[in-house]
């Protein structure tokens, strides 16, 4: 069952901040929470279980997948517009290359040479958050305009609630 409440991002985050900062935490990561302080919050509607899943998923693919990466921070990073109360998990990875980033949120998209140089377990794990996403009337996209540079960047976002 859906238990749906309304809440600004930051608000959201706040109650799910420490699960996931432990996560990280035992990966040997840190977990950076930004807040995005705006005058106006904008409230959201979602099933907070949900939410948990989706942005655990997130961590937990940034922990595998950003390891062993020189900065050890994850960024999660609350925002809002007009329309949407935004989430964004970050991390300096590797990034993701973009025939991959084509097929990512498809389940049990990778090749077995693939998977065997890579971490399990992420092509369910973004598929299921992408649903979980959508059930809510959100998305979750991969924000491909952050380049690779500075790893993968994965946005959340949840419609505002009239």
């Amino acid at each position: 069952g859906d238990r749906l409440e309304t809440v600004t991002v930051d608000e959201m985050l706040e109650r799910i901040r420490e699960q996931l900062s432990e996560h990280a935490q035992r990966a040997g990561m840190r977990l950076c929470v930004g807040s995005c302080r705006n005058a106006n919050p904008v409230r959201t509607n979602v099933d907070l279980s949900a939410v948990e899943r989706i942005l655990f998923n997130l961590v937990d693919n940034a922990c595998k997948y950003a390891g062993s990466a020189p900065g050890k921070e994850i960024f999660v990073e609350a925002d809002q517009d007009a329309h949407f109360a935004i989430v964004r998990v970050r991390d300096h990875g590797p990034g993701i290359a973009p025939r991959d980033a084509r097929r990512l949120f498809r389940p049990f998209c990778k090749s077995a040479s693939e998977a065997a140089g890579s971490a399990p377990g992420v092509g369910l794990g973004l598929a299921l958050s992408r649903r979980l996403a959508r059930r809510m009337g959100g998305e979750l996209t991969l924000d491909r305009s952050a380049g690779n540079a500075d790893g993968a960047c994965f946005v959340l976002t949840m419609p505002v609630s009239g």
